[in-house]
């Protein structure tokens, strides 16, 4: 796998591996605001995050295990179809950010599994989790069994008034993306 930055610079190049990457355009735009961040501070915490985040995105590219599988937790978006991979530059203390992802396995013979790749979000507040859950349109308070039996649009349900999600902001359009590879 290849990343190109905005640059044109190569930031990480893998062998072939057996899974299927599947970086969503959200996780582009965390490593966009990552990148900027590093470009702003070179050689500071972003800097190292970014690095290292990108070392374990190789990592889960390659098939190794997440940190945890999640679990449902009411006052979070239900992602209990989720892994998470803790991502800090600090080896001593608690990572600062975690990737949460999801792994579907093959419809068909032949076909890889895929890894699709949500969010890179900080831990604090589980603002990850909240932006995954806004990624895949998962309300809060919404196992993943209840989503699947609603007949009517979600939003309609009262609960939603009660339980915000909360917004996020998003990157400029005019910024340059990433091309993962």
């Amino acid at each position: 796998m290849s990343i190109v930055l905005p640059s044109g610079r190569i930031v990480m190049s893998e062998h072939q591996s057996p899974i299927h990457f599947l970086p969503t355009a959200g996780l582009k735009q965390d490593l966009q605001a990552l990148h900027d961040a590093a470009v702003m501070h070179p050689r500071g915490p972003e800097d190292r995050l970014l690095r290292v985040a990108l070392n374990q995105l190789g990592r889960i590219k390659q098939g190794a295990p997440s940190t945890h599988p999640l679990e449902y937790m009411p006052s979070y978006p239900d992602l209990s179809d989720c892994e998470t991979t803790y991502v800090g530059v600090d080896p001593g203390a608690k990572p600062s950010h975690r990737i949460v992802w999801r792994e579907r396995s093959p419809q068909r013979p032949g076909e890889l599994v895929t890894r699709e790749i949500i969010a890179l979000g900080e831990r604090a507040n589980g603002q990850a989790y909240y932006m995954a859950g806004q990624r895949l349109v998962r309300p809060v308070g919404f196992t993943l069994a209840e989503l699947a039996s609603q007949r009517e649009p979600i939003a309609r349900d009262p609960r939603l008034r009660h339980r915000p999600i909360g917004s996020f902001g998003t990157p400029s359009t005019n910024e340059p993306g990433f091309q993962l590879e």
